[in-house]
């Protein structure tokens, strides 16, 4: 019996099949999702702190608050003293967000300024911006804000500092870098450089395109006979998946390319993160088919709802059956709902049953796994109400 094809390579500019693959080494890495983020100090040197953080010099408020922003206050190339505007794309290239943030110490600054040198300890969220946080910009200053998230309140300004010690260097991947990628078992022989999305292929032959992480660009090193199958070939190649899957996926992988999930709530019994895993599993294999009648009334499952994760496995399958998506975010969960193509037409109608778990669970507070304050039982309601959804709470 013939192993069958689990991966497709597609030519990144025409879509059209280079090579059907058994298996990949290096797509799947030895760690579990998601990775913990490594601590780090911070001195705000020569610091004017406001707000929030002059309340917690002071010791009138709290010694944490969450995050950070800092971003440039001035141009090098401007006097100090005159400002951008806030939309201003340069200085939103500077921008870096200290997360999880607790003052652990301060001191006058040494040179009779009388500004402060102040000690904070947290991580930087990983972004592209000054070359991944390794460079320091050339800037007059940093500008300081304490971030609420993306809803009402937005930012409350924590003042102004000369420079940042202990942000800008070089740190460790992530994800460690792994060997080079190996196709094991490939259908067809590939020539020169490799430029490709990678999709991943159900029994029934459905091919599912992932991500831009997932992305395959590199020379062929060599290429030999597989043990995998008479007529089927191992290509090693020159490159790495720039986002590779955690081992905690593979699991979940190997159900969706069986055919999916047969019933609701096989997530239920899974950890927050795993949860978060289902629902990018979801997201890659989603069948894109026309949204349901616009009658079409919806039984939302609620007994589940622990997390906020937990709420996007629930609607997914309450929208579009098991193993379904409705989206992973506040954003998609918008889009969906809002604007349709999601499986449901706008305006739609959601019973959502045992809503009292969800009300119980997903509460205020600092959600330590997006690093932003926590959504709420009662943004969700307010979110979809504001997107036409027409919510009975049982």
């Amino acid at each position: 019996m013939p192993i069958p094809l689990r991966w497709r390579l597609l030519d990144a500019k025409t879509g059209t099949t280079l090579t059907d693959c058994t298996d990949i080494d290096g797509l799947f890495v030895d760690h579990t999702f998601p990775i913990q983020p490594t601590y780090e100090r911070y001195t705000l040197a020569g610091c004017a702190p406001t707000g929030p953080l002059l309340d917690a010099i002071e010791g009138t408020g709290s010694t944490w608050f969450g995050n950070l922003i800092v971003e440039r206050a001035h141009h090098a190339d401007r006097p100090v003293g005159e400002r951008c505007g806030t939309s201003c794309r340069r200085c939103y290239e500077i921008m870096e967000e200290l997360l999880d943030v607790s003052v652990v110490g301060h001191r006058p600054a040494g040179d009779g300024s009388g500004l402060l040198d102040i000690d904070l300890r947290g991580h930087r969220r990983e972004s592209d911006a000054n070359c991944g946080g390794s460079i320091a910009p050339d800037v007059v200053g940093y500008r300081l804000a304490v971030w609420a998230g993306n809803g009402p309140g937005g930012d409350t300004p924590a003042g102004e500092c000369r420079y940042v010690t202990g942000l800008f260097h070089k740190r460790p991947e992530l994800w460690s870098p792994g060997p080079p990628l190996t196709l094991l078992g490939c259908s067809s022989v590939l020539d020169g450089p490799v430029a490709a999305e990678l999709a991943h292929i159900r029994v029934d032959g459905t091919a599912h395109t992932m991500g831009w992480g997932q992305r395959v660009f590199g020379d062929i090193v060599a290429t030999r006979p597989s043990t995998l199958g008479e007529s089927l070939v191992d290509i090693v190649l020159d490159a790495q998946i720039p986002e590779p899957l955690a081992a905690n996926d593979r699991p979940l992988w190997d159900m969706w390319r069986a055919g999916g999930p047969t019933e609701p709530n096989l997530w239920a019994t899974l950890d927050r993160s795993d949860r978060c895993l289902w629902v990018r599993a979801a997201a890659v294999h989603r069948r894109h088919e026309p949204d349901q009648p616009a009658d079409t009334v919806y039984h939302l499952d609620g007994r589940h709802i622990t997390d906020y994760d937990g709420f996007f496995c629930a609607i997914g399958e309450a929208i579009n059956g098991p193993g379904g998506w409705f989206g992973g975010d506040l954003f998609w969960l918008h889009e969906n709902a809002a604007t349709g193509d999601g499986g449901a037409t706008p305006g739609f109608r959601l019973i959502w049953h045992h809503s009292e778990v969800a009300r119980t669970h997903l509460m205020t507070g600092y959600d330590r796994k997006s690093w932003l304050p926590a959504v709420t039982f009662d943004d969700l309601v307010q979110y979809l109400a504001e997107d036409g959804v027409l919510l009975d709470l049982r």
